[in-house]
């Protein structure tokens, strides 16, 4: 009996076994593969946050903007977390906060908007806060604890791109793409916050969330496509929602800005943002739209990250923007 009962385990696992091997097959025929990290020879500058995900920790980075053209810049981030935009010790601030762009990712200190900006705006000290690959939920949740920390700024400045919607709602797609390049510069495997809406149309805060990472994953095609199967079937709800709670956490920035006596100003460095026109209008939010083709000559070689270029363009937009509303005359 217990011969019996053993050939049937060893049939049923042989089988099983076999399947596996026969499934496996067919995805690799079929082009897919196991998971595969996009590797970097880029030094670890982001710390695991338990709030934000990551931030910036201090220090001067060399940067592999493209290894392909072997372009290589230089990154300042200050014991803030800030990034170097030039000297200044005027007492009244500018704060602002977004993503790679508004960091300025692949360009040197010298080159971002930021520091050109505190070239134009002397009587201010410009400080920039953008992180690499944050949404607007981290942008917002970090300057939550910036205004807690500093004197009551003059003007605090979001810079948007259209993937920050994407971000706020922790897309399957963004959380996959995040643990992909983790190698690149993050210490730990990436979690990002992110807001849902609730049945009141009010945002619910969900505490960090990264790619599901299952035993065999590096190994097995099979494994991998389970993964994306379900990152894909748990946060599709969410793109419907992306937009409404992009609106929101618009809000949530200029309330913060007011309660801390500060003017808040949208940028647009990149999306169709026609769309907001109306919502910026009807809730009293400064808003300009820098967008502009971002074509080679505004790109960085072999990346798809503004260059030096780009970012002069952006500090006039923004800066003509500042004197035309006279955001900094209270």
């Amino acid at each position: 009996m217990h011969n019996t009962l053993f050939k049937k385990l060893s049939l049923i696992l042989i089988s099983f076994v076999f399947s596996l091997i026969l499934v496996e097959f067919f995805l690799r025929i079929l082009g897919f593969t196991p998971w595969t990290y996009i590797s970097s020879k880029n030094q670890n500058i982001f710390d695991f946050d338990q709030n934000i995900g990551w931030k910036s920790k201090e220090g001067v980075y060399d940067i592999i903007a493209s290894e392909k053209y072997k372009i290589n810049t230089v990154l300042t981030i200050l014991n803030n977390g800030n990034r170097y935009s030039g000297k200044n010790s005027s007492d009244q601030q500018i704060i602002i906060v977004g993503g790679s762009f508004t960091q300025g990712w692949g360009v040197n200190d010298n080159e971002t908007f930021s520091y050109k900006l505190q070239k134009k705006l002397k009587n201010f000290n410009i400080k920039n806060y953008g992180q690499s690959g944050y949404s607007g939920v981290q942008s917002y949740l970090l300057l939550e604890e910036v205004l807690n920390q500093n004197k009551n700024p003059s003007l605090i400045i979001y810079a948007f791109i259209d993937h920050h919607e994407y971000r706020n709602v922790a897309r399957g797609e963004w959380l996959e793409l995040l643990l992909k390049y983790s190698k690149t510069g993050h210490t730990n495997s990436p979690k990002i916050p992110f807001v849902t809406l609730n049945k009141k149309k009010e945002l619910v805060f969900h505490k960090p969330s990264g790619y599901l990472q299952l035993p065999l994953r590096e190994k097995l095609s099979l494994v991998a496509l389970v993964e994306k199967t379900i990152m894909k079937h748990t946060t599709k709800r969410r793109k419907k929602q992306q937009k409404e709670v992009a609106r929101k956490i618009f809000l949530k920035m200029k309330n913060i800005s007011e309660e801390f006596n500060s003017k808040f100003l949208v940028v647009n460095l990149k999306s169709n943002i026609e769309e907001y026109d109306n919502f910026f209008e009807k809730n009293n939010i400064n808003f300009v739209d820098c967008n502009f083709p971002l074509t080679e000559n505004y790109l960085i070689k072999g990346d798809y990250h503004p260059n030096n270029k780009a970012h002069s363009v952006y500090s006039e937009c923004i800066n003509d923007y500042i004197n035309k509303e006279k955001l900094l005359l209270f």
